[in-house]
Order: C-alpha cells, then structure tokens, then sequence
C-alpha cells in the first residue's frame, strides 16, 4: 500500500511500521469475534481474561461503571471500576493524539509519557479490582 502526501511517497515501512506479527493479528481478531458475538446476542461482552484464566482485566467493570454514573449512582460507579474516568481520558488523548498526528501526516507514536500513564493508571486499577473482591468483577 502506497499514499502519496506531497512529494515524498509514504508507505507503512517508511513510517516505521512494519506489519503486526501473526499472533497479534490473530489475538486481534479473536478479540473482535469474541467481543461481537456477544453484543449481537444483545449482551455486554465479559472479560475474555477472566473467562479464560480467571482473573479480571484492569478495565473489568468499565461499561458497568459508565452506566452507572450516566444513572447517577457515583458509589456504584466506583465499586464497578474506580479507575473508569481516567481510564476514559487516557483513551481519548491517545485517540486524539493519533488523529491530530494523522492530520497532520505525521508517524503515528505516542509520546513516552503517555504509556507511562497507561501502565500506571492499568496496574492501579488492576490492584483496585483485587482489593474491591470478586463481587465486582
């Protein structure tokens, strides 16, 4: 695949990405299929970590969380995942990030800072969903 911006020719390899390994395209995609089917049978999908090996994803309780606060249930919302605002404005920075960077046909990488962000805010919410117990998985 080759986009011409400008003069110069861009292509993925240009840009420093490469295509993604095999078993991150196939992760990928069963993620996908997992999270589908479950919402085409009208039901939120459950974390594929825990149905799997048991134990919750840092984001486990996120889509409860935001129902309950649009509800206005502040304490449930925090039961459900205390970490879902930041996790909800660390997603939209990226997101925000990446679109300005692909305005402006720039190499799609997030500053350092940000993953750092990422990281701590996940640990944090993962020791959260331990703490909270099982009852809020």
């Amino acid at each position: 695949m080759c986009v011409m911006w400008g003069e110069a020719r861009v292509t993925p390899q240009s840009m420093g990405l490469g295509s993604p390994p095999w078993w991150a395209r196939a992760s990928f995609t069963a993620y996908l299929a997992w999270n589908i089917a479950w919402l085409a049978s009208g039901r939120i999908p459950p974390s594929a970590l825990r149905v799997l090996i048991g134990l919750p994803c840092p984001t486990t309780g996120c889509t409860r969380s935001l129902l309950s606060l649009v509800h206005g249930d502040l304490q449930a919302s925090l039961l459900w995942n205390p970490f879902t605002i930041p996790i909800v404005v660390l997603l939209g920075g990226s997101l925000g990030m990446l679109l300005f960077a692909t305005l402006r046909r720039r190499q799609l990488v997030l500053p350092r800072w940000l993953g750092t962000a990422w990281l701590s805010v996940l640990l944090a919410a993962w020791l959260a969903k331990f703490l909270l117990g099982r009852a809020y998985w």
